[in-house]
């Protein structure tokens, strides 16, 4: 055991929930004796005003109690903002499998069964304590290893940006736009966090674009537009057999993101609703930025002008759905826009060149 884990175990809290006295006393004296310091509840309301002040290491809670039950105060507990992870044992008779059944629907971490074995309280104690400190350890480094990967993609979502626009907010307004449209049109939670998280890396294909095609002032040539549109199966190679589903969903993104609902985009020539709801979304949200983005090769149209181009383009090039709910939540979407606006501004309408090229 290293001496962190050592520290930590060495003089835990207990907080016990009992409203019956004979019962919260062996079991005092027990964890007392196996080196636990012990705070006392009659029952689930005292213990919650407990637990307001104080931070004990593990909670044991009988079942049946007046007023506020063990049940109750498990989920009271689980739903306290810091307490999500608060090993809680439930005390129940052997034979009460429905009781022990709903502990663990309630979130609780463990039980232990009625007649108590006070020799061996102290030593299982330690062993769910050691254990929920592990699982947290564990649970802390899967989450930082998460954000390293997220903060990884956001960064090479953003180089790719940073190629064909200054400042690279366009990738933040895209994906905002994104979840927006997502949660809108009746996504999940998780869904909605993977398109944000994802969609900044639409264009991460764009790395294998020479400059000379990429930052081209003018229209591109046929050839020069055949390579632009490489992209697409670029940035889904450079995504291509990931196990996590972050990046599953970026690979998706990258490769459907220029389809079109008629079929007339690329890379596949997808239509309709062959086209993932992820790539679909994206697409309308990609373009609304582009258009009212400064560009090597344009100008920024106005936010008037770009909304009668997407919704003259319901149908052939954008899902009319996504359409439906991009316009009917428009300011929400001018709200994201000013949020993560340029540091230049943006001009008033002016021409704009082929904006289907990024």
């Amino acid at each position: 055991m290293n001496h962190e884990l050592a520290e930590y175990l060495e003089h835990p809290v207990v907080l016990i929930v009992d409203d019956e006295f004979l019962q919260r006393l062996p079991m005092r004296e027990a964890l007392e004796q196996g080196g636990f310091r012990v705070i006392e509840a009659e029952d689930g309301a005292q213990a919650w005003e407990l637990l307001q002040r104080e931070s004990p290491d593990l909670v044991i809670s009988d079942v049946v109690m007046p007023g506020m039950n063990g049940f109750v105060l498990c989920e009271t507990v689980r739903a306290l903002e810091g307490r999500q992870h608060l090993p809680i044992v439930m005390a129940t008779s052997l034979d009460d499998l429905t009781s022990i059944e709903h502990a663990y629907q309630v979130g609780a971490t463990d039980f232990i069964t009625k007649p108590i074995n006070w020799g061996l309280l102290g030593h299982r104690m330690r062993y769910i304590l050691r254990a929920a400190r592990t699982a947290q350890a564990l649970a802390d480094r899967e989450f930082e290893l998460l954000r390293t990967r997220m903060e990884i993609i956001r960064r090479l979502g953003q180089a790719a940006e940073y190629r064909d626009n200054e400042t690279g907010k366009h990738i933040q307004r895209m994906s905002h736009y994104s979840a927006l449209i997502g949660r809108m049109v009746g996504l999940t939670a998780q869904d909605q966090a993977l398109l944000l998280q994802a969609a900044p890396m639409h264009d991460v294909g764009k790395i294998g674009i020479p400059d000379s095609i990429l930052l081209k002032p003018g229209k591109l040539t046929g050839e020069e537009f055949g390579i632009m549109k490489t992209h697409t199966l670029l940035g889904g190679q450079l995504l291509d057999d990931e196990p996590s589903l972050l990046l599953r969903t970026a690979h998706t993104i990258a490769l459907t993101h220029h389809e079109r609902w008629d079929g007339g985009g690329y890379p596949y020539g997808l239509a309709q609703r062959e086209i993932p709801i992820m790539g679909r979304i994206c697409s309308l949200a990609d373009v609304f930025d582009a258009l009212t983005s400064r560009r090597p090769y344009k100008q920024p149209w106005s936010v008037e002008r770009a909304v009668e181009e997407i919704k003259r383009c319901s149908g052939t090039a954008f899902d009319p759905e996504l359409v439906r709910v991009f316009c009917g939540n428009l300011p929400a979407i001018l709200e994201i826009r000013a949020t993560f606006a340029d540091p230049t501004g943006l001009d008033p309408d002016l021409d704009a060149s082929d904006v289907s090229r990024g």
